[in-house]
């Protein structure tokens, strides 16, 4: 881990505050036991420790955590000093003082970016110069100084004082930090069991044999003890035998703390009683002890990066090398080579044949065998096929073989051998000879040019479609390149040029002639060859001849597009002229008669005189109708068979005359009798002509088409050997009526019809007696429309069943609720012919009726049209005795307009008579219309009907209403329809004040 990168921990808030407490409470205990580890190793009060590890620990921390730990550093330290038995106020200084100075290394080493692994000597360097040097010294200052600031020792004792604890933090430093760093950084890997117990077996010595030098016979450093110098030369041993930084750092670690537990103890060789003198050479064993691990890990690392260099730089060549001696058979082999031959272990001169493809295999032995002989060649070299890694595939190799040393009798020594991966080139003379074959046999031109389309060379394909020799093709432009043949087909020689050069490829087609005078049609595609260095230099240029195809081509579009006997247009191109004379008309602004021609009775024709007179005729009607056409220098007329004997014709015309002038033209250039060879006589034959003309019929060419055949079919009906135009107007009217029923459809879907109540008053006692039922449609865009605005037009078809459904149906629901409000109104619905006359109406009716109470049916009115109820009277007739048996009454809706006789009107047992509102309005000012109200009137009371005068406008008209005998009036001066909600407000409104008082009708206002 690099000083320079601090870890980054889990994303989310919560992980970091769990990962900084956990962090924190580590470093904290750490600190701890560092501290009271380093109390042990002190003197006797007041001097210091004379090894320090809080100092390492706080550092390790810093580098590890970076200062999001310093907070639990400082309180370590704080806990260390308090158990110290410092004066509290020196505390604090004593704390700060040492993350002052573990800080400060801290962030030396990240900006010089310490290497935690010490993998160079400049790591090394700046752990002893930095981390043992300047950050213990700051320490150690600042912590010196708050003594002397507070008095705890004097001026005498304050360099002592540094020198000791500046000395005690940079050995804990030296020998504990790397070995912290390690812990962390550093993968355990499994060794095997052997060299497990020899490292443990070393480690043993080397405490032993400290132990030895410490608490064996007296002896001093200066005598010469030569047990201090054993352990030192067993750690080294580990250090280069083991490899593991870990395991020789932590003996190193154990080793010190062995020697200044029994400094302390005053044991051993470092115990002077000179104490300064004593802790400097037990300073001087320990690092010389914390420094072989060191060094030995920096240098075994360098040496194990130089050889990875350079083993990656022979890798990196892609050639692999193996030697052998053949006299001990020892053999050194390469990386890249264990790759190539895919065998990592070690191996027999010639076990890694085994492997090599079985043809070449016996070369390779062969070749060995030659250059192993005494006397042979000293270097060969042969192309060997080695499998892939997946055993799939076959890959070439470059096999070389040397002899670097022979006896003097020529036997060989040594020999060495180089093994490279040269599939590609392999591959690219497999493709070189493909390419070459390819070219030679290909079935479209190649040709290869400079930049000015020069030949260089083209292939056998080439020289036949153009009809030159190769030698006579080599050095010029290309034929469908040249400059003229360029420019007559509309490309620019230049832009071409350019156009290959910026984009690397064009693809064109070019009309030229051969040289033997063939009209050629080539597709060309150009393609740059690429150049790795400088300007392009060379064209490839593919040539498909097209010329035959297109041809067919063409034939094949003339018989789809054309009909074979007349040669004239089929109904496919017929259908695109079509189109493309209806746009020229919306832009010109000119009229088309757009017409069907078929010759009458012709099948008779076929059948009496043959399938091949037939054929002959139909050429010559043909031939006819061209020569009735017209045409001019921007436009013609067009003909074309459409199918059998019918024809079609666009007409171009000004008006509608004209256009029926050229349907005369084109059948009367027919009536001429038709001669036929090899018969005496010729055949008559007329014609039936149907046509349409754009843009009053404004439809599209399909359209149009199946309205000049309805236009034809009309002529067939009625005789042929004539004309008719399509009626545009009718088709008009028959679609504005059929998107009329559809929108009343979508209305009755769509919920907005709705039904609207008329008030049928007693006017002599001013007493409401009933309603009458009056369907309204609420159009979103229109407002709320009159019936006569819509049902016109959907009355006769099934729609307007559905409709007096529906309003019978809501109708029926309005009274019942009227009915248990307490209203007791009769309720008037008007049913339609069409309605009336449906077999299952009254079937309709009675389930209608069954969802409600007796009493609705009872007060439902079927007013019927006197028309529609005297179109069959018998059946009118049934279906009132069967309404009747259902309590349902019937009345005769605007009597007197339609043609009813007194027999008819005897059979019918209607309740009710209606007068029609025509007869009541004018009757103030028309003496014949107040006698027919008044015959109305006396009618109905002889045939024991009640009757109702409809149109009520004013008081006059209800008092001569009255006056006649006539006591139930409708109208809007009596009130107009409304909706459902509105009726009863009313009826109590119009009760209360009966203004229509029979007593005075004279001043009865309206």
């Amino acid at each position: 881990m690099s000083a320079g990168h601090e870890p980054s921990h889990s994303v989310t808030p919560s992980r970091n505050r769990a990962a900084l407490l956990e962090q924190s409470l580590l470093v904290f205990f750490a600190c701890l036991c560092a501290g009271w580890l380093g109390l042990q190793l002190s003197p006797a009060p007041p001097s210091p420790a004379v090894f320090w590890p809080p100092a390492a620990v706080a550092l390790a921390a810093l580098i590890h955590f970076g200062w999001r730990v310093a907070p639990a550093v400082w309180l370590a330290l704080a806990a260390v000093a308090v158990a110290q038995s410092f004066n509290p106020l020196l505390v604090p200084a004593i704390a700060s003082a040492g993350l002052l100075g573990a800080g400060a290394a801290h962030g030396i080493l990240k900006r010089w970016r310490l290497n935690a692994r010490m993998t160079r000597r400049r790591d090394l360097a700046l752990l002893i110069l930095v981390g043992a040097g300047i950050g213990p010294l700051i320490s150690a200052c600042v912590n010196v100084s708050s003594q002397f600031a507070l008095g705890t020792i004097d001026a005498a004792r304050t360099l002592p004082m540094l020198w000791c604890q500046w000395g005690a933090e940079a050995m804990a430093v030296l020998c504990m930090t790397p070995l912290l760093l390690a812990l962390r950084s550093a993968s355990v890997k499994a060794g095997t069991l052997g060299s497990a117990a020899g490292a443990g077996l070393l480690a043993l010595a080397s405490l032993l044999s400290s132990t030895w030098a410490f608490l064996g016979p007296p002896q001093t450093v200066f005598g010469g003890g030569p047990w201090l110098f054993v352990p030192a030369l067993l750690l080294m041993w580990t250090a280069l035998r083991v490899a593991s930084f870990v395991v020789s750092a932590g003996l190193a670690l154990a080793l010190v703390l062995q020697a200044s537990l029994f400094t302390v103890m005053g044991l051993g060789p470092f115990s002077h009683p000179a104490m300064p003198l004593s802790v400097a050479l037990l300073w001087g064993y320990a690092a010389s002890l914390a420094l072989i691990p060191l060094l030995a890990q920096t240098l075994l690392n360098e040496m194990r990066e130089e050889r990875e260099r350079w083993q990656g730089a022979l890798d990196a060549t892609g050639i692999g090398v193996g030697e052998w001696d053949l006299r001990t058979g020892a053999q050194t082999l390469s990386a890249q080579w264990s790759r190539l031959i895919g065998h990592s272990g070690p191996t027999v001169l010639n076990d890694w044949l085994a492997k090599a493809h079985p043809v070449d295999r016996s070369r390779a032995l062969e070749l060995l065998t030659r250059l192993l002989r005494q006397g042979g060649d000293t270097r060969c070299s042969e192309a060997v096929r080695l499998p892939t890694e997946n055993g799939r595939e076959w890959r070439w190799h470059e096999l070389s073989l040397q002899v670097l040393e022979r006896s003097p009798q020529g036997e060989p020594l040594r020999l060495l051998a180089t093994l490279a991966d040269v599939n590609w080139r392999h591959v690219a003379e497999e493709r070189q000879r493909m390419s070459a074959s390819l070219f030679q046999h290909l079935h479209e031109g190649l040709v290869v040019t400079d930049t000015g389309f020069h030949v260089l060379d083209a292939n056998p394909s080439y020289c036949r479609i153009v009809g030159e020799p190769r030698e006579a093709l080599s050095g010029a432009v290309a034929l469908a390149l040249s400059t003229p043949t360029l420019m007559r087909n509309g490309i620019d020689p230049l832009q071409l040029q350019q156009q290959v050069a910026d984009i690397g490829h064009w693809t064109g087609r070019v009309r030229c002639t051969a040289v033997d005078g063939r009209a050629l049609c080539l597709e060309l595609t150009l393609s740059a060859i690429p150049e790795p260095l400088g300007p392009q230099r060379f064209c490839v240029v593919t040539v498909n001849d097209l010329t035959l195809q297109l041809q067919q081509q063409a034939l094949l579009e003339r018989q789809h597009s054309y009909d074979e006997l007349t040669e004239l247009p089929n109904l496919r191109e017929f259908k695109l002229r079509l189109e493309a004379a209806l746009q020229a008309s919306e832009a010109e602004g000119f009229m088309l008669c757009v017409a069907c021609l078929d010759i009458d009775l012709f099948t008779r024709v076929n059948a009496q005189a043959g399938a091949a007179v037939a054929d002959q005729l139909l050429v010559q009607v043909a031939q006819r109708l061209q020569t009735a056409l017209r045409s001019a220098a921007q436009w013609s007329d067009q003909l074309a068979r459409l199918s059998g004997d019918e024809f079609g014709l666009i007409l171009r015309c000004r008006d509608a005359a004209e256009a029926r002038l050229a349907a005369e033209r084109m059948l009367n250039v027919l009536r001429t009798p038709f001669p036929v060879a090899g018969q005496d006589n010729a055949v008559e034959l007329t014609a039936s002509l149907g046509a349409t003309l754009y843009p009053a019929d404004h439809s599209s060419g399909e359209t149009l088409l199946r309205h000049a055949a309805h236009a034809l079919y009309r002529v067939k009906r009625s005789g042929r050997n004539s004309y008719q135009f399509f009626d545009t107007e009718k088709r008009l009217r028959s679609e504005a009526r059929v998107v009329a029923i559809g929108r009343m459809q979508e209305a009755l879907d769509a919920g907005e019809l709705q039904l609207y109540y008329q008030p049928k008053v007693n006017l002599l006692e001013g007493r409401v007696i009933g309603v009458e039922a009056l369907l309204r449609w609420n159009h979103p865009e229109r407002g709320v429309l009159a019936p006569a605005l819509f049902l016109p037009e959907v009355e006769h078809t099934g729609l307007g069943v559905q409709i007096g459904d529906w309003v019978l149906e809501n109708a029926l629901k309005q009274s019942a609720q009227w009915l248990s409000a307490g209203l007791d109104l009769l309720l008037s619905v008007n049913v339609a012919a069409r309605h009336l006359q449906a077999e299952d109406f009254g079937q309709r009716l009675q389930e209608l009726l069954a969802r409600h109470p007796d009493s609705v049916a009872q007060h439902l009115v079927l007013e019927v049209l006197e028309s529609a109820a005297l179109a069959d009277i018998d059946a009118t007739q049934a279906l009132i005795r069967q309404c009747r048996n259902l309590g349902v009454r019937f009345a005769l809706d605007d009597f007197g307009t339609g043609y009813s006789t007194l027999t008819y009107l005897k059979r019918l047992t209607v309740e009710t008579l209606k007068i029609d509102r025509s007869f009541v309005q004018n009757m103030l000012i028309d003496s014949k219309d107040r006698a027919l109200v008044e015959g109305v009137i006396n009618l109905a009371r002889h045939f024991g009907c009640q009757v109702v005068a409809e149109g009520v406008e004013s008081a006059q008209h209800a008092s001569s209403l009255v006056s006649m005998g006539c006591v139930l009036g409708q109208g809007n001066g009596i009130a107009s329809a409304m909706p459902a909600a509105a009726v009863a407000g009313w009826i109590e409104q119009f009760e209360q004040a009966p203004v229509l008082a029979g007593r005075q009708p004279d001043t009865l206002p309206l």
